[in-house]
């Protein structure tokens, strides 16, 4: 009680120390903060994770060579071994006690190519062509002759486009015949007298020559989606609707379909919206100036995806808002001469009048597309877009979960190459029929989908009409057995609010292991991947960030109390005088250091209380659209337990105590009849 006694009464007469008070007080608060951020950031990461299709924790086979995950990374989805017997696992899986809910699941990247814009109007003028003949029918099919015979001479005038086709010279050289043969007037009558067959002649032989389209890439989650969209509850669709139970098809993220879908020029707008309603200036953003510039270099490609009825009607809307006449493509020009002034009107237009005339996306509800496998050799497998969906609450279209897109687990499986049950029978007779019964079960799985191989036939001469088998369409339906009876390589287990995620993942295992079943789990954080990554990067940084500001503390609050020492010597040298040991002159110095690092971390601690509890305790507004996912939503919630509150009021206070040992030592150590010396000078 004296050594404290003596200690504050040194602390009250010496403001000088109050520095080392005030650095304490400065470091429990951004420690404190810093922590409650961090900690608010992991559990919004953890909490989007989970609500965004991995669950509390993937389940795979341990025999796999990578671990189960939902965001693929560089190297692409991992290579897992089947979980073996899926129907009678996951029966077992609903069974365990805790869990709620259990999701099948397989990632992978597909891709789909789609044609030019001379693809497009093609494809225009081929559905008015099969409709009945009318007089209707008929007009508005000469005036897309009229804009086909435009568009045409304007790629004539472009013969670098045939660099970008990938032809050969004797293939280019045909096709500027093709291509020269489509301006003559004859061709144009034959078209009137034949339109089909003339729009045949210009898809096989012309549009090549605009060039090769644009190939669209996309992550997908196969599963059952009509259980993915009840797991998960924030799924949400967009537009479109959920395929019925039992029916194949794609769910496009709704990120990937205004990003990529989306008219370029559109989707350029939408990007100059987002960052003005941020604040950003055109005037004084170079950046957005040149989204500016990308929108109006976009332009040609817009005016030539717009067939001459809607081109019309644009112009007519471009001549009401800029007030003067003109041809189409000036005035788009004009009208996408973007300035802070005139953005939000122009915007307000573009939408509300413009769009509309617009083939604003490139696929919609109800469309058939083609995917194609990244790492497989299976042939295209067409599936019908039923729709965009996304994760409500984590982030818009610029999130990342939300431009991964979701399939029937049956069309994934065929399109990473791996066989349905039928098929691996179908593999096994062709396999006895060609002799090769000595195959395991296990390479006959291996067996790939037959698919097409293109090699020079032999002329023969024969008489005889060959007889090809009738063509297998693809089904769009599939039974319970075809979707849950083939190869799953993973499932998404949802834990009740109750239970404890750990122990039932524990639980999982052992009880594969006592039937003998090969199974393994990762937890949210492992099954997120490089997107769980940036909690641990945050927490990395937050710990450099504590190590660099305890050096400071050390350092400063070492030097502070050193100098304070030396000048006490002469104290010390008459203390020691009076009978004081070095033992007390050494605990008097130190609790000094203790008192000042308590008060001063205390101190911190209410303010960063105060802070959290009073100021954010409805949490931190996100904006921006990008950052949701990781705060678990558009609000962020710093959270601080008084366990951690404690821990960092008593790293602090260790800190300062340890800076305190050199200065108490030193103090302690000077004889006392130097200490008196120095005192009488």
């Amino acid at each position: 009680m004296t050594l404290l006694s003596f200690a504050l009464q040194s602390v009250v007469a010496r403001p000088r120390s109050w520095v080392v008070a005030l650095l304490a007080l400065g470091s429990a608060l951004l420690l404190a903060l810093g922590l409650a951020m961090v900690a608010g950031i992991s559990e919004g990461t953890q909490r989007s994770v989970i609500e965004s299709g991995a669950g509390h924790f993937l389940v795979y086979n341990s025999q796999s060579s990578e671990k189960a995950v939902v965001v693929t990374g560089p190297t692409g989805a991992p290579v897992l071994v089947p979980l073996p017997d899926y129907p009678s696992l996951e029966t077992r899986l609903r069974q365990t006690p805790g869990v709620q809910d259990v999701v099948p699941l397989e990632v992978g990247m597909a891709a789909t190519f789609r044609g030019n814009y001379l693809d497009d109007k093609l494809s225009t003028a081929r559905a008015v062509a099969r409709q009945l003949p009318s007089p209707e029918r008929n007009a508005r099919l000469m005036r897309l002759a009229t804009d086909l015979e435009r568009t045409l001479r304007d790629v004539a005038r472009d013969a670098d486009r045939q660099t970008e086709a990938f032809l050969t010279a004797d293939e280019a050289r045909m096709d500027r015949a093709a291509l020269a043969e489509t301006t003559k007037p004859d061709f144009w009558e034959r078209f009137r007298a034949e339109p089909l067959v003339a729009l045949e002649y210009l898809e096989n032989h012309v549009a090549r020559q605009v060039g090769e389209g644009e190939s669209i890439d996309i992550e997908y989650l196969g599963s059952d989606l009509t259980q993915f969209a009840r797991a998960f509850p924030r799924f949400e669709m967009v537009t479109g609707s959920l395929p019925p139970e039992g029916h194949r098809g794609l769910l496009l993220g709704h990120g990937l379909y205004e990003q990529r879908f989306k008219l370029p020029v559109a989707a350029r707008l939408d990007e100059l919206k987002r960052e003005l309603d941020r604040g950003a200036l055109l005037a004084e953003d170079e950046r957005l100036r040149t989204l500016v510039e990308r929108a109006q270099a976009e332009l040609p490609d817009l005016l030539a995806r717009v067939d001459a009825e809607r081109s019309e009607a644009a112009r007519a809307v471009l001549e009401r808002v800029l007030g003067h006449e003109g041809e189409p493509e000036a005035l788009w020009r004009e009208f996408l001469k973007l300035e802070d002034g005139n953005f939000a009107t122009r915007h307000q237009v573009f939408y509300a009048e413009l769009a509309p005339l617009l083939p604003l996306y490139r696929v919609k509800p109800g469309d058939t597309v083609v995917l194609k496998g990244l790492d497989s050799l299976v042939n295209g497998v067409p599936l019908k877009v039923w729709g965009t969906y996304r994760f409500r609450g984590l982030g818009g279209d610029t999130s990342r979960v939300n431009t991964l897109s979701l399939m029937d687990l049956v069309s994934a499986r065929y399109l990473s190459g791996r066989l349905s049950p039928d098929m691996v029978e179908e593999a096994k007779r062709d396999a006895q029929s060609l002799g090769l019964d000595f195959l395991a079960e296990a390479e006959v799985d291996q067996l790939k989908p037959a698919t097409v191989v293109e090699v020079e036939t032999v002329p023969t001469r024969t008489t005889n009409i060959p007889d090809f088998p009738r063509a297998r369409a693809w089904p769009d339906t599939f039974s319970a057995t075809e979707l849950r009876g083939g190869s799953v390589l993973q499932a998404a287990v949802v834990v009740a609010p109750d239970a404890d995620p750990v122990r039932v993942a524990e639980v999982v295992v052992q009880q594969g292991t006592s039937a003998s079943v090969p199974l393994a789990t990762v937890d949210w954080e492992a099954a997120g991947g490089f997107i769980s990554g940036v909690v641990g990067m945050t927490r990395v940084v937050l710990l450099a960030f504590s190590v660099m500001l305890c050096l400071f503390v050390v350092l400063v609050s070492a030097g502070t109390l050193l100098l304070l020492a030396q000048e006490r010597v002469g104290e010390v040298g008459t203390m020691r005088a009076v009978g004081m040991q070095r033992r007390d002159v050494f605990g008097s110095l130190l609790m000094e250091g203790l008192l000042l690092g308590g008060l001063g971390a205390g101190v911190g601690m209410a303010l960063s209380a105060l802070l959290l509890f009073g100021s954010m305790g409805d949490g931190i507004l996100v904006t921006d659209e990008a950052l949701q996912f990781f705060m678990g939503g558009p609000v962020l919630m710093p959270r601080l337990s008084w366990g951690q509150g404690l821990g960092v009021w008593l790293g602090v206070v260790a800190v300062v105590v340890v800076a305190s040992l050199v200065p108490a030592w030193r103090g302690s150590a000077v004889p006392p009849a130097v200490a008196m010396r120095k005192r009488e000078d």
